[in-house]
């Protein structure tokens, strides 16, 4: 990615980890791997004995729909982005261009209404959290991961404190994205009105080859001209994080997925 890729103008679509860009499905490839083993055991202690329509929104390179299309055979799977062009091969789904901030469903359209790695960067979280609510029939379930960076805001490490400052600074301000949005998700579904809430969280660290230690490098490598673009951090700072990084004796927690659900209640 040259200094040419990154544009000023705020918004995922127009940020720097828009779908546009080259290494981007390589990027997500690594945020799959990393998390679709945490949603996939989530989807598996839901009782969606009679799911007929799903909806992922958000779906990204589409690897969780993919998965819902083979794990649920008798539903729709309706996979969502407001840009499409990973989903397109992917047999099995219904792809829709979709907006989330701006663009809805009719309300109880689905079993189940899933969105990953999607909320903490849109400023209308909120409202599009109660929104996504409404389209879950009652008794379907309303699932939410999202990736917190808090691990890596608290560490002990001056460089790699820097360096995950920056890019939290940087996701506020090009994208309006909340990097510790995730860790109150379970509130936020009870706040909803939903029942049944429950949580579960997997660590990433960085440092051990691990598969979040490679989505983190992914990230912080196509942000790199925009972090120095906007004086965030120098071509030195990037340059000691990448030796830390390779350092045998550096292994930190860096990241968090957190996985929420909650139950739509029948009407009594």
């Amino acid at each position: 990615m040259s200094t040419t890729d990154f544009t000023e103008d705020t918004g995922y679509t127009s940020s720097y980890l828009a779908d546009q860009h080259a290494g981007q499905l390589a990027r997500l490839r690594t945020l799959e791997r990393a998390f679709d083993p945490l949603s996939q055991e989530v989807f598996n202690q839901l009782d969606l004995t009679h799911t007929s329509a799903i909806l992922d929104l958000g779906a990204g390179a589409g690897s969780f729909a993919r998965w819902l299309s083979k794990r649920y055979l008798d539903a729709t799977v309706t996979a969502t982005d407001i840009d499409t062009r990973f989903l397109a091969d992917i047999p099995g789904i219904r792809v829709l261009t979709h907006n989330a901030a701006t663009d809805g469903f009719p309300a109880a359209s689905f079993d189940v209404v899933h969105a990953r790695a999607l909320l903490c960067h849109l400023s209308e979280r909120e409202e599009i959290l109660t929104r996504a609510a409404t389209w879950v029939r009652p008794g379907g379930w309303l699932v939410i991961e999202d990736v917190s960076l808090q691990p890596s805001l608290s560490t002990a490490n001056p460089l790699f404190r820097k360096v995950a400052e920056a890019g939290v600074t940087l996701l506020e301000q090009t994208i309006g994205s909340n990097m510790r949005w995730a860790d109150t998700l379970a509130a936020g579904l009870r706040a909803r009105g939903l029942s049944g809430v429950g949580q579960r969280t997997l660590e990433g660290r960085i440092g051990d080859n691990s598969l979040a230690d490679a989505f983190w490098a992914a990230t912080t490598a196509q942000a790199g001209p925009a972090l120095l673009k906007l004086a965030l951090l120098t071509q030195d700072d990037l340059d000691a994080m990448a030796r830390l990084r390779a350092d045998p004796g550096f292994d930190e927690a860096a990241l968090t997925f957190v996985s929420a659900w909650g139950q739509v209640p029948l009407p009594e």
